[in-house]
């Protein structure tokens, strides 16, 4: 498995290390994240990782256009901006979202997010799912 990218956005170990600092809750699906200029071009790698009850799960995976299953979130952002909560943790993600520097995606329904244990990151992240 390989564990960084050449500029470390997607460094497996260091996500950990940040993500483990986070506390984050066991979930049964998991989050991607993945640079703008992959996900234009449908081709590269996307990190994935989710809580477990002994920490988080991180792991890189090829990337063709699609994903896994079990990747029920996508966080989509510029190199500096996966540096920025690489280095200072989720509570940046808000901020970044309003900013548009990076752009989160459901790939599952709220309810399905909430049965996933993934709702918390909705709430935590400001985003909103429109109710009809």
């Amino acid at each position: 498995m390989a564990t960084a990218t050449t500029d470390g956005v997607l460094d497996c170990a260091a996500w950990k290390a940040m993500l483990d600092r986070e506390d984050l809750g066991a979930a049964d699906a998991s989050v991607g994240v993945l640079t703008k200029d992959e996900f234009a071009a449908r081709s590269g790698r996307v990190l994935v990782w989710r809580g477990t009850p002994c920490g988080a799960s991180v792991a890189l995976r090829d990337f063709r256009g699609n994903f896994d299953a079990d990747v029920a979130m996508l966080l989509v952002a510029e190199r500096d901006a996966l540096a920025a909560v690489l280095a200072d943790g989720l509570g940046e993600v808000p901020q970044l979202v309003r900013r548009g520097r990076l752009h989160p995606y459901m790939l599952r329904t709220l309810e399905d997010l909430e049965a996933l244990g993934l709702a918390e990151f909705v709430e935590d992240f400001g985003l909103v799912f429109p109710r009809h």
